[in-house]
């Protein structure tokens, strides 16, 4: 069977999203931190809100993938964040979304925020490009939580080694949650690159893909995308999704790897 770029895979991709954001909420609650992460979920649609910053926080994801929007739904969105006294929050918009919802945000004065791209890669007809597999990429235990955490924060955070008091509650959060496949590569037994492979509904989603400064331009994010690929291919994965954001170094790597773009997502804010 041939994928391709519709709304049927459209609607996958976003739901295995969604079950991604659910998962990430339990995981972070399971830390026993202080502060917690809520979340409304309503017709497979999902708002996430906490006091404090991580990339997903305050972001609605699903919504007018499997139907249309009404008043009485993004009325209850709009509460839930009030309720909890935010300013802000973000609609992820995929741009095969029901034409609804674009008309209700431009009624209530919804602004563009900026762009991502959602990739997609039949992986029924997928063949790695490299003879071998990498054995410079390992999948990390449950006791190398922390270090699997403080490799990827560092990456993102363009430093060797984030402070010991940087807050690794999102990167932990992202390890723990039930379909997580954590790993890192090493060189000379140092954690130089991490990422984080999830399996769902036979969808492997390639995330958290990070290379500490100093070890960049050595080919780990190639190997670490081509490790998971082939792990998710072996493991009953048909699908495989990553994004990126518009003509990033991410993009080429993942399109020399053969992915498509199956969507633009776009970013609406809501400002109270």
């Amino acid at each position: 069977m041939v994928l391709y770029a519709d709304k049927d895979l459209a609607l996958k991709l976003e739901n295995e999203l969604v079950e991604s954001y659910r998962q990430l909420i339990e995981a972070w609650n399971s830390l026993h931190l202080e502060t917690k992460i809520k979340g409304l979920e309503v017709d497979n649609v999902i708002s996430v809100y906490s006091d404090l910053d991580f990339p997903i926080n305050k972001t609605v994801v699903g919504l007018g993938m499997a139907s249309t929007v009404d008043e009485t739904l993004l009325n209850e969105i709009e509460n839930f964040y009030r309720t909890n006294n935010s300013s802000s929050f973000v609609i992820r918009v995929c741009s095969l979304s029901d034409p609804s919802l674009i008309e209700l945000t431009q009624k209530r004065g919804y602004v563009l925020g900026g762009f991502s791209y959602r990739w997609f890669l039949d992986l029924e007809k997928w063949h790695s490009p490299f003879p071998e597999l990498d054995k410079k990429v390992e999948i990390v235990d449950k006791t190398e939580e922390n270090d699997w955490a403080r490799t990827v924060a560092s990456g993102f955070e363009n430093v060797d080694d984030v402070s010991e008091e940087y807050n690794l509650g999102f990167p932990k959060a992202c390890f723990r949650m039930k379909s997580s496949i954590p790993v890192c590569t090493y060189e000379k037994n140092i954690t130089s690159a991490g990422g984080l492979l999830v399996l769902n509904n036979q969808i492997a989603s390639l995330l958290n893909t990070s290379t500490k400064p100093s070890f960049r331009k050595k080919g780990y994010q190639t190997a670490l995308i081509d490790w998971r690929l082939r792990y998710a291919k072996q493991n009953g994965a048909t699908i495989a999704t990553v994004e990126t954001g518009p003509g990033s170094d991410s993009q080429r790597n993942v399109e020399r790897f053969g992915f498509h773009l199956a969507y633009v997502v776009a970013e609406l804010i809501k400002v109270f």
